[in-house]
């Protein structure tokens, strides 16, 4: 798994905080540069982990109009990210 976070953005925080409290051993690298308009723009950071990815996506995260992937975390958490990597949220799957 990769996934792009924002270097100074809570989804970072939240990302990094959620692999260590899961005991997942994850590498960060500079990510890309993402330019929103002419003049502002952030700096992205790849963490990437040994994680299974999750398929098919449970139908709960799979009716979103954004085309995703997601992957499982020990405590059976998902991480989901769009296409591109970017991470969308980190959720709890009904039980089934």
């Amino acid at each position: 798994m990769v996934i792009y976070v924002n270097e100074a953005g809570s989804d970072r925080q939240e990302l990094i905080e959620e692999l260590v409290k899961e005991g997942v051993t994850f590498k960060e690298s500079s990510g890309k540069t993402t330019r929103e308009s002419s003049t502002a723009g952030w700096r992205t950071v790849a963490v990437e982990a040994n994680l299974p990815e999750v398929w098919p996506i449970p139908p709960e995260f799979s009716q979103s109009d954004v085309d995703i992937r997601a992957w499982r975390l020990p405590s059976g958490r998902l991480i989901i990210a769009d296409l591109e990597g970017n991470l969308e949220r980190i959720a709890t799957p009904r039980p089934t």
